[in-house]
């Protein structure tokens, strides 16, 4: 059965989750923080970067709110405070993507959608890596692909 005629339930993460990021942002583990922005300014809908081993699996995730609170350190946008500094110490002078990533959840394509938006809604996430079975990265599902198919269960 095509995927628009099933219901939100029925649906698996594959049924959509490569309409709206056809190629998640997506750097190799030995790259460069200013690589990553690099990744995330050429695919502005995907608000993540992948970050992958050179066998293509999944290794961790950095976010653009990781990137903002980097560049704040760097041009003195901060606030003042003992915490403050030792996050600026802590922060400021990381250089590569895996000094910065955070291992995040992952779906597959096989999964249900219901169960990856569970995931999104408990860990208060906008967008998933979507994996193969044997973890290597093949898309980016995103919150507004799920809006897609939502807003059909508030049309009925």
């Amino acid at each position: 059965m095509p995927y628009h005629e099933k219901k939100f339930d029925e649906l698996s993460v594959g049924d959509v989750f490569e309409r709206i990021v056809m190629r998640p942002s997506v750097v190799k583990e030995d790259a460069l923080i200013g690589e990553a922005i690099t990744q995330m300014l050429a695919n502005p809908l995907s608000r993540k970067v992948y970050v992958v081993a050179a066998d293509g699996k999944y290794v961790g995730t950095v976010n653009t709110d990781t990137i903002l609170r980097l560049i704040g350190y760097r041009v003195g946008v901060r606030d003042s405070g003992n915490l403050s500094f030792i996050r600026f110490m802590r922060d400021a002078f990381k250089d590569d993507v895996k000094s910065i990533m955070s291992r995040g959840r992952t779906v597959t394509r096989e999964m249900k959608l219901t169960t990856a938006l569970k995931v999104m809604v408990d860990d208060h996430l906008n967008d998933l890596p979507v994996v193969d079975q044997d973890g290597k990265l093949i898309g980016e599902l995103v919150s507004l692909e799920l809006f897609t198919e939502g807003k059909r269960v508030f049309d009925t």
